[in-house]
């Protein structure tokens, strides 16, 4: 999640400058995710092989530290520290960690904090002092533009504090399409804004495996782990 009100991320150039600076695989690599439980790249806000999937937009998410660093001295960036929130022990800590080595190497100055996650609320509540925090979120909740953080707070008190008045107003309507495809049509236009805004950048698609006992039965098939109705055979 990126600072919209405090420098250097108020400046949308040098925030569009992080699309090139992420490189999905090489994260999920780090904190330890199998190839068969991750996707190598995903440029949907609203995940991939999910309903409102696209690429609308995506073009901005290439990988590319050198196009990244050429961009970052164009952009009218003065060298101000990117001070990143970092909880400690945490694998948003070490996608975090992948992410700053890239960015130090497109020229960005960067200064990473290390903290816990309740800590980093207090401090993300205040708009000056930070500059962006790395966190993980269930896919239930990314799923469509209404229900993801940071695309359905666009313009509102919510930190990061992202903002682009087209993006509610396409919100609206959203809520008013009639079917998928229309809904699907609005996601795309959605997005497209989005990589625009840069309210946050994706550091990759993964699945959490679950294990349970053979003699175990009746589990709820969920996102979330269930603890009721479960029977030992």
């Amino acid at each position: 999640r990126l600072n919209h009100a405090f420098p250097p991320f108020d400046n949308p150039k040098v925030r569009q400058v992080m699309w090139k600076l992420v490189d999905q695989a090489s994260i999920l690599e780090a904190i330890g995710i199998p190839a068969k439980y991750r996707l190598d790249r995903c440029n949907s806000f609203w995940m991939c092989d999910t309903p409102y999937s696209t690429e609308a937009g995506a073009g901005a998410g290439r990988y590319d530290v050198a196009a990244a660093k050429a961009e970052l001295a164009a952009s009218g960036y003065k060298g101000e520290p990117v001070i990143v929130l970092d909880i400690a022990g945490s694998i948003a800590e070490t996608a975090s960690r992948v992410l700053q080595q890239s960015m130090k190497q497109a020229g960005f100055n960067v200064q990473a904090q290390q903290m816990d996650w309740g800590t980093v609320l207090a401090r993300r509540a205040k708009k000056e002092g930070w500059s962006m925090f790395p966190v993980y979120s269930n896919g239930t909740d990314m799923l469509n533009p209404l229900t993801h953080f940071y695309v359905a707070s666009t313009c509102a008190d919510y930190p990061g504090w992202s903002c682009d008045q087209r993006i509610p107003k396409l919100l609206e309507q959203f809520t008013r399409a009639d079917g998928l495809e229309a809904q699907r049509k609005l996601a795309a236009e959605i997005q497209v804004l989005a990589y625009e805004l840069t309210p946050a950048v994706m550091w990759g698609q993964f699945t959490r495996p679950a294990g349970y006992r053979t003699s175990l039965t009746n589990f709820i098939e969920s996102s979330y782990p269930f603890f009721w109705q479960v029977e030992k055979a």
